[in-house]
């Protein structure tokens, strides 16, 4: 029996094993809700219904969705990174179902934020226990639930599993031997496929780590791999970054309007909370609920107790993080002037999201105490009695927050998502509407809704004739067409739309542009008595090349991590033979 407790509490597989066990266990009551009663679940789920869509129709890049917003087309992955809609999207695929493929996402990310908490803690206390603990602490707290059971907001869900990686790199980079440094790499950059916001909070809690470790920091070997990180994250992320960009520049699109997307100081600063309501729900409108549990305030409580107590070898991380965790409760709240903060920062929009950092940073904080407190208990064997009574007592409080979550029939999800399926026209009051131009947005109750689904004479004169439009391609001829005529096509103008005007053989590459309706216009450039337009949803070539970029980017620094641990190899060989 001796021997089974021994290997239960050393073995790193058996604990990544209970690790996933408890991840499966919390996320069961997930299966037997509506994904489309939450928050974001019905919008995530017609994205992966649109993205369906594109793939079948070979219109690469995925970036516009065809049929969707009354069948004009609408692009959502161009402005929200991809890591949330590919892999849900092949989850759904091997279940034939994108429901249950995007509930197996959220249940993998809860699994796997829980082993990288395991291996940071692992990386800093040398401490198999305390890395446990924190494992479960990080995968049960109660916002963790509200982000996916109430408001299935992927994004900020999935970057629960790359903060800990990042931080692993950054601190094994500073601390450490520096020969995981890598993970900052592959942590940011899936965080920044996965979700912009908690990105740009993630770097400034970076920026605040390293301001706490500066001296560690300036050395040639910490600042050499810091850019060879960065300079990777950049390089992969352009399959992201460069269509964002160019999306930007060719129009305005609502998602980048501060006074459309509440996205300035003056609004972020309204969104604030009271420090009483991590204690007590207020009965938001919104339905979101801060609490932070009873079990986080006693375990932060504890800090009191075993302050003097903690080791001096990670006293300092311990430190740093408990900074961290009080910096973003404290810019969760009325008390931190929103109003004077850069507009970069108010992407956030609601500074309560900033509860789920100041649990990720107090996490350790909280293992670090309990495992130091029942460490006064003087037999091995209380100590694991105890030990084994925290983690009960941990999920009894779990299990009693779950149940406030509603269990409803499984079958409305499956009819709404066969509906999408079947239903090849969604209307764009059906989506969220962030992705739109300004000029649609502007349009949306009056001219897009009455809008016919064919192209349209906007100056000039010309006759239409033999239309024909499938999704994202779009065929027609046009008779005695006056030089300059303009013509407004049935799709929300989005950069990598390719006309071709076919006139007397010769075929000439027209030009798109945003018509005041935030739709595509094109403009003839000549006289036309007969000629035969199309139109295809191609990308555009800078877009292509970043794909190319990243590619090769990927492979570069797979090698790049293959070299380097096997340099790092022959170094410890040598030195063993030396």
């Amino acid at each position: 029996m001796n021997d089974i407790i021994k290997k239960i509490k050393e073995k790193t597989l058996i604990h990544y094993i209970l690790i996933a066990i408890i991840g499966i266990c919390v996320m069961i009551p997930f299966f037997w809700m509506q994904i489309r009663t939450t928050d974001d679940g019905w919008l995530h789920l017609i994205r992966l219904i649109g993205l369906d869509k594109s793939i079948s129709q070979g219109d690469f890049p995925y970036l516009v969705f065809p049929y969707i917003c009354r069948d004009f087309g609408y692009s959502m992955t161009a402005f929200y990174p991809p890591v949330v809609a590919y892999i849900p999207f092949l989850m759904g695929l091997c279940v034939n179902s994108y429901a249950i493929g995007l509930k197996l996402f959220a249940t993998l990310t809860v699994i796997l934020s829980g082993i990288f908490m395991y291996n940071l803690v692992q990386e800093v206390t040398h401490n198999k226990g305390i890395s446990f603990l924190s494992s479960i602490i990080y995968m049960i707290f109660p916002y963790r639930f509200e982000v996916i059971f109430n408001r299935f907001a992927i994004g900020e869900f999935t970057a629960f599993v790359f903060m800990p990686l990042i931080f692993q790199g950054l601190y094994n980079l500073i601390n450490g031997d520096g020969k995981k440094h890598y993970y900052i790499g592959i942590g940011a950059t899936l965080l920044l496929l996965s979700h912009t916001i908690s990105t740009v909070y993630t770097a400034l809690f970076c920026i605040i780590y390293i301001l706490l470790n500066i001296k560690k920091f300036f050395t040639k070997k910490v600042i050499t791999k810091c850019i060879i990180n960065a300079i990777f994250i950049i390089l992969i992320s352009l399959i992201f970054l460069i269509p964002m960009l160019e999306f930007k520049l060719q129009a305005k699109y609502a998602i980048f309007e501060p006074d459309i997307m509440k996205t300035s100081g003056k609004y972020v600063k309204n969104n604030v909370i009271e420090p009483w309501q991590w204690i007590k729900d207020k009965g938001e409108e919104n339905g979101v609920s801060f609490i932070v549990g009873i079990p986080a305030i006693v375990m932060l409580a504890i800090t009191i107790l075993v302050w003097k107590n903690i080791d001096k070898k990670y006293k300092s991380f311990y430190i740093g993080s408990f900074i961290l965790g009080l910096v973003s409760l404290f810019m969760c709240t009325k008390f931190f002037p929103w109003a004077l903060i850069p507009d970069i920062l108010a992407t956030i929009q609601y500074p309560w999201r900033l509860v789920g950092f100041a649990l990720y940073f107090f996490t350790p904080v909280f293992a670090i105490n309990v495992y130091h407190l029942i460490g006064w208990a003087k037999k091995e064997k209380i100590k694991d009695i105890l030990y084994v009574i925290t983690i009960f007592v941990l999920g009894i409080f779990t299990i009693m927050r779950l149940t406030i979550y509603q269990q409803d029939n499984l079958n409305v999800d499956k009819d709404f998502e066969e509906k999408l399926r079947q239903n090849l026209i969604i209307s764009h009051f059906s989506v969220n509407r962030d992705y739109l131009t300004f000029n649609a947005i502007a349009n949306q109750w009056g001219y897009l809704q009455e809008r016919e689904d064919n192209v349209c004479i906007v100056e000039g004169k010309a006759n239409i004739i033999n239309e024909e439009k499938e999704g994202l391609h779009l065929k027609f001829d046009i008779k005695d067409a006056s030089e300059n005529t303009i013509l407004e096509l049935p799709y929300i103008f989005y950069p990598g739309y390719t006309v071709k005007l076919n006139n007397e053989g010769i075929e000439t590459k027209l030009n798109t542009f945003e018509s005041k309706y935030g739709l595509v216009n094109i403009q003839l450039p000549e006289n036309i008595e007969e000629a035969n337009i199309t139109v295809d949803y191609t990308g555009t070539t800078i877009e292509r090349v970043a794909y190319i970029i990243s590619a090769i980017s990927c492979i570069a620094f797979i090698i790049y991590i293959i070299q380097f641990k096997k340099k790092n190899k022959n170094e410890v060989e040598e030195l063993n033979e030396g």
